[in-house]
């Protein structure tokens, strides 16, 4: 029978961390799951629904979204009281309350608005930009006309019936981070389903 000490087995203890902590001068995996280049943003024109905002701001967190831009809120959106964002993201996740999305994109940030429309993208296949504010119209309307026109794309969810705005959220904020994790399906990568 084997009989280990206790300095024995604190000692094989660190050196079990020891060699899973070394990763031999390679970059480990991050745990939030955040990617190595770019962002993305979101942004919603009009929001009226407390709730839909507050289920926005919780996919902005659980998607590691960089801000959320308010465009014209409603008077009926307090961040501090939103019940469906349990965890307040405005904590964490900078939240801006603008008249214009525009007036509020970083340099270089590719503007990507998500509508229903006839000459739409549709999400399965696209591929996203490194840096990218989606956009998100009003629950009860659609973007403009002169903001679709100043996207560099449309896009659309290819579903039966229209969702609503939160859901519709975590469906391209989801889609981004899946195909961000493929090298492949990356802004440059070999993927010959995707035009941009």
């Amino acid at each position: 029978m084997l009989l280990l000490t206790k300095p024995f087995i604190l000692l094989f203890m660190a050196e079990e961390q020891k060699a899973k902590s070394s990763d031999g001068g390679r970059t480990s995996e991050r745990v939030s799951g955040r990617q190595e280049r770019g962002y993305a943003m979101v942004a919603l024109d009009s929001p009226s629904h407390p709730v839909n905002v507050g289920h926005t701001l919780r996919a902005a967190m659980c998607f590691d979204t960089r801000l959320v831009i308010l465009s014209n809120a409603t008077s009926s959106i307090n961040l501090r009281r939103l019940p469906t964002d349990p965890g307040r993201t405005w904590r964490h996740t900078p939240v801006l309350s603008v008249e214009s999305v525009f007036e509020s994109l970083p340099y270089d940030c590719t503007p990507v608005a998500i509508e229903l429309t006839d000459d739409a993208e549709d999400l399965v296949d696209f591929q996203h930009p490194e840096r990218a504010c989606y956009i998100f119209g009003p629950e009860k309307g659609s973007l403009s006309q002169e903001t679709l026109n100043r996207c560099d794309a449309v896009l659309k969810i290819p579903v039966t019936l229209p969702l609503n705005l939160a859901a519709t959220v975590n469906v391209v904020l989801y889609d981004r981070m899946l195909k961000m994790r493929r090298p492949e399906l990356r802004p440059g990568g070999n993927n010959p389903r995707t035009t941009r």
